[in-house]
């Protein structure tokens, strides 16, 4: 595997390299001993916009719908009899 650029070393500033997380490596500029931490957040980029579509669609058109239907304004009517 390849070297990456992890991070940037605390003191100096000069890039490290590792190949894996939890290497250990020493800065080439001030002679820092340093570990290589993992950069950046695993996971799915698509799961934000689930998220924002179904809030949109949940709290803000949800109700919405609900009111501009004659059913849905009688339930909404028997809901707060109760």
């Amino acid at each position: 595997m390849a070297n990456k650029t992890i991070s940037k070393c605390p003191v100096c500033g000069f890039p490290i390299t590792a190949e894996h997380e939890g290497q250990t490596a020493i800065c080439a500029n001030c002679g820092e001993k340093l570990e290589a931490i993992q950069s950046s957040i695993s996971g799915p980029a698509f799961g934000f916009w689930p998220f924002v579509i179904g809030l949109t669609f949940g709290v803000i058109l949800g109700p919405a719908i609900i009111a501009g239907t004659d059913s849905g304004r009688k339930w909404l009517e028997k809901q707060a009899r109760r």
